[in-house]
């Protein structure tokens, strides 16, 4: 009984087992190749962040501005009057409370964008600055809301925080952002 008729011949099994042995190895190399290209970091280029980095503080900004200037403005009429209403307190902390808001969504904004992986620590800092400036309009609206004066402790965290965010802008050479923000220091020599 030696002469089976369902064994296979030592070069059938060599001829096998090195099939066996190929396609494990050739899919050993997809798996490889495949979290290679995954690792690679394959994100946009610094430039092309840029650009659309810009793009959204050219379409996000103007409304920023806007409402910067309507809370301003509440918030001035609220020191003419000796007691203002607290609705008129509501209403100035609500429009304070609005660009905070506003803020930050330019921050989530810039930080739905597919980072480079270079310069990834200055553009946190763009983000951690923008999210400064919106924490900045937030202490306003609480102050307003509160009936507390602003006094200079507020005025320097605005300050301190649009400086900042204009320097990250500048440090990132976001043109357009730049130029919606303003130059602190030329606003300051006016």
């Amino acid at each position: 009984m030696s002469g089976e008729p369902g064994t296979q011949s030592r070069g059938s099994r060599l001829r096998s087992h090195i099939g066996w042995w190929v396609g494990i190895a050739s899919a050993a190399l997809g798996i490889l190749a495949f979290f290679l290209t995954q690792c690679k970091g394959e994100g946009p280029s610094f430039n092309e962040w840029r650009s659309k980095a810009d793009s959204i503080c050219e379409q996000e900004f103007p409304q920023i501005v806007q409402g910067m200037r309507y809370a301003d403005g509440l918030y001035t009429a609220l020191l003419e009057h000796p007691s203002p209403e607290q609705a008129d307190r509501d209403a100035a902390g609500d429009a304070h409370e609005d660009v905070s808001v506003s803020i930050r969504h330019l921050v989530g904004s810039w930080r739905a964008l597919d980072q480079p992986d270079e310069r990834r620590e200055q553009i946190d800092k763009l983000h951690a600055a923008g999210s400064s400036f919106s924490d900045a309009y937030g202490s306003y609206a609480a102050a307003i809301y509160d009936g507390d004066e602003i006094h200079e402790g507020y005025l320097e965290q605005e300050t301190s925080a649009i400086a900042a965010l204009y320097n990250q802008a500048k440090v990132l050479n976001l043109e357009q952002c730049k130029a919606q923000i303003g130059n602190p220091d030329e606003a300051a020599a006016e």
